[in-house]
């Protein structure tokens, strides 16, 4: 071995355990010692608690359900509402209305707070708004919300009325459209009544010129019975008119059918402007129904006042001071533990 070798320091392969090593059961005796300490004062933290909450004024909750109005119709038939339940929301959780609510009831600023709180009701196109006020002032805090649904009224209201001329200048526009429709079926009836009558006089001219004819058919089939032999001049005579008369009676009765033409388009033309009259009707009787359908701010639920206070929450907050005081005095407990045991150790305590 070198000297090298010799003088480097020599270390033990098996360290010993350190003194100051803490196991569970030191805690658990740590904890034994001071039982009373923990239990005492968790006890009385607890106690000091109950005595604040029940000295603290109880607060109760005013709370209301509205839906927003109905602006109108899809085509799909489903409703668009005036807003959206989030901007509803917003408006009143942003405190929008507290200030006008408060120069509305002339309410003091500093001394009646005006908070509303909104949320949207699960599965519903509605929102709930509480607000939270002091036992004795519930009263005002009905007033005050129902001054806040006024005023929600008041400006969706606007929108409403905007809503409502929309659909009467529809409306009259489609009255006038039924006034029109029905001054041109007065004008076709009249035309269908003029050519009725053309018509039928027409056919009675018909029935005089085929009578006529008929007549001057026997005097020619009488003539040509008799041998008188100037009959032949006669007999051009009666051929002539028989002629003019059938040509006459060509010309009426093409004159006929071209009338029952005009009569029948006529009448179809009648039937048209009627089913166009009850078209229209049909879209007045939509369009009243849709204009009944719009609506303001509808109250679901009017304002109540919450049976049982919803503050102060006496359990809880009974219970979160026992949890802290039992966490501050087992704190409490090790650290006078660990001043004790660091007095103990101290060179000035080892030298006496």
């Amino acid at each position: 071995m070198t000297n090298q070798e010799s003088n480097q320091p020599q270390y033990q392969q098996n360290y010993p355990p350190y003194e100051d090593e803490i196991n569970l059961i030191d805690y658990l005796k740590v904890l034994w010692k001071w039982k009373w300490l923990i239990i005492a004062g968790t006890l009385i933290c607890a106690i000091i608690a109950a005595v604040i909450s029940l000295r603290m004024p109880k607060i109760y909750e005013v709370s209301t359900v509205i839906e927003p109005g109905i602006a109108g119709v899809k085509d799909d038939g489903s409703f668009t509402y005036i807003d959206s339940v989030a901007n509803i929301s917003g408006k009143i959780n942003g405190d929008i209305y507290s200030k006008r609510i408060q120069n509305a009831l002339n309410l003091d600023p500093l001394k009646t707070g005006v908070k509303f709180k909104s949320a949207n009701v699960k599965a519903a196109n509605m929102i709930n708004i509480t607000s939270q006020w002091q036992e004795g002032d519930t009263e005002l805090g009905v007033k005050v919300t129902m001054q806040m649904i006024h005023l929600l009224s008041d400006d969706y209201g606007r929108i409403i009325d905007h809503k409502n001329s929309d659909y009467d200048k529809q409306l009259a526009l489609k009255m006038s459209s039924i006034k029109k429709t029905r001054n041109e079926i007065k004008l076709q009836q009249a035309t269908f009544k003029n050519i009725r009558q053309r018509k039928e006089q027409l056919l009675e001219e018909i029935r005089g010129v085929k009578d006529n004819t008929e007549k001057i058919v026997q005097q020619r089939d009488t003539l040509l019975k008799d041998k008188n032999p100037g009959k032949d001049l006669s007999l051009l005579l009666y051929s002539t008119t028989i002629q003019q008369n059938v040509a006459y009676f060509n010309q009426l009765s093409n004159q006929v059918y071209d009338l029952r033409t005009m009569e029948k388009r006529t009448e179809n033309e009648i039937d048209k402007l009627s089913e166009n009259i009850n078209d229209i009707k049909a879209q007045i009787n939509t369009l009243n129904l849709e204009k009944g359908l719009i609506s303001n701010i509808r109250v679901i639920q009017e304002p109540e006042v919450s049976l049982h206070p919803v503050k102060p929450k006496k359990k809880q907050i009974v219970l979160l001071a026992s949890v802290v005081a039992l966490f501050m005095f087992i704190f409490l407990a090790f650290f006078i533990e660990y001043i004790k045991n660091a007095s103990k150790s101290s060179p000035a305590n080892k030298r006496t």
